[in-house]
């Protein structure tokens, strides 16, 4: 009617004369334009989904899953999911009994869940049990999980999480297990050229009880020197490194055993970065909104064969334990952001927001937000230690502390 007309001639405005050989004017509206663009590129039913759907049936889950993850500030972790049917078992119903070891420390978490399958490949869950992984006063103990099933049902990856913004999680990779062994990861990201007998853990499943040296492999200039013990979900080898080894990452080969798993071989820890470069948190606590956390990793780097820091041919080695300090990031006069933002856990790395509000012993009664520079030192009792002449390695990053986010769109309260 007309006042449609009226509404969609609001904000269009008069172009000029169109240059000679342009295109031909596009007159519709900018919503109209938009509505074209998005249901071609993003359409209902698509050719793909039309091959799926045609096959698609409820998954059967139930069975032995190995387990390997990786969180943010504490590194790998490895252990096994038990999936069992929920009744009915063409229902995409299950429960799950997880176990999981941190390699870095060695803390067991056990955790017992329930899960749907929507779509044939699309994991929705929730699980409870032990707070070990994020030991946070007011952080839920129970966790979401979000995984996508492989179209054979031999593997799946995603994330399980919480926080008050989903901030806090794991990466995590399932492997289904069969008779053959697997092989998940090793615990130690790197192993030093020119030293001898240093041990690396190995961790899987159905991992052989008596290996021979000969059944892992390192690649050149890597020398297994014995098998140290074994047991079906962890080997400890014994390596030596040769003076002249290449610094590179080298995978780990088990005789027999899928999977993969690397380690790095390095001769000096050149530079460090902090992940994420750029973090964000959020203020909370006073009222009804939640903090916002943010964990930030210090990870290891040696240079590549150009001999310059932060180009592509660089070597990641890996997780490394750094000091953590906060410094401020200078935007004004008289900047004061670091008294006022929160705090961050000098071992874990972890940054835990202030309180929103506005704050009286602030300038103008503001609130607590602002911007940080995060630094990471390394090593760590080096950094500690302010009276040695001998300098650390430091990386560090950028932070915003901001407010609460007053508004989530996503709905989290259609998936309770």
């Amino acid at each position: 009617g007309t006042d449609t007309v009226f509404r969609r001639g609001l904000g269009q405005r008069r172009g000029g004369a169109p240059q000679p050989g342009a295109p031909p004017e596009d007159t519709r509206h900018p919503m109209d334009r938009a509505i074209e663009h998005l249901s071609s590129t993003f359409p209902l039913t698509t050719a793909e989904w039309a091959a799926w759907s045609a096959t698609m049936r409820t998954p059967q889950l139930q069975g032995r899953w190995a387990l390997a993850g990786y969180q943010p500030g504490r590194g790998p972790v490895f252990g096994q999911v038990i999936v069992s049917n929920q009744g009915d078992p063409n229902s995409g119903d299950f429960t799950t009994e997880t176990t999981f070891t941190y390699a870095r420390g060695g803390q067991t978490v056990t955790r017992r869940g329930r899960g749907l399958v929507y779509t044939g490949f699309q994991w929705r869950g929730r699980s409870s049990g032990d707070g070990t992984p994020f030991t946070i006063p007011g952080v839920s103990t129970d966790w979401r999980e979000v995984l996508f099933v492989d179209r054979d049902w031999r593997s799946a990856e995603g994330r399980w999480f919480t926080g008050g913004y989903n901030e806090l999680g794991l990466d995590v990779r399932l492997r289904r297990v069969g008779a053959d062994p697997i092989v998940l990861g090793v615990a130690e990201p790197m192993i030093k050229a020119g030293v001898s007998q240093q041990e690396l853990h190995l961790y899987g499943a159905n991992l052989p009880a008596s290996p021979s040296q000969a059944d892992v492999n390192f690649g050149p200039g890597v020398t297994v020197d014995r098998i140290v013990s074994s047991t079906p979900t962890q080997m400890v080898v014994s390596v030596s490194v040769a003076p002249g080894a290449a610094v590179g990452r080298r995978a780990v080969i088990l005789g027999g055993a899928t999977g993969e798993a690397d380690v790095a071989v390095y001769n000096t820890i050149d530079y460090i970065k902090v992940r994420p470069q750029a973090g964000i948190a959020r203020l909370g606590g006073a009222a009804q909104f939640p903090k916002g956390f943010q964990q930030f990793e210090a990870i290891a780097y040696a240079k590549g064969p150009d001999g310059k820091a932060d180009t592509k041919d660089d070597v990641e080695l890996g997780l490394i334990d750094a000091y953590w300090t906060v410094e401020e990031y200078t935007a004004t006069f008289n900047d004061d952001d670091k008294e006022f933002v929160g705090d961050i856990n000098a071992e874990t790395g972890l940054f835990t927001p202030n309180v929103d509000g506005p704050n009286p012993k602030r300038r103008h009664n503001a609130n607590n937000y602002g911007d940080v520079w995060v630094v990471a030192s390394y090593p760590r009792s080096l950094a500690m230690n302010r009276g040695s002449n001998v300098r650390s390695v430091k990386g560090r990053a950028h932070l915003l502390v901001t407010v609460p986010a007053y508004i989530l769109f996503e709905q989290p309260e259609v998936g309770r």
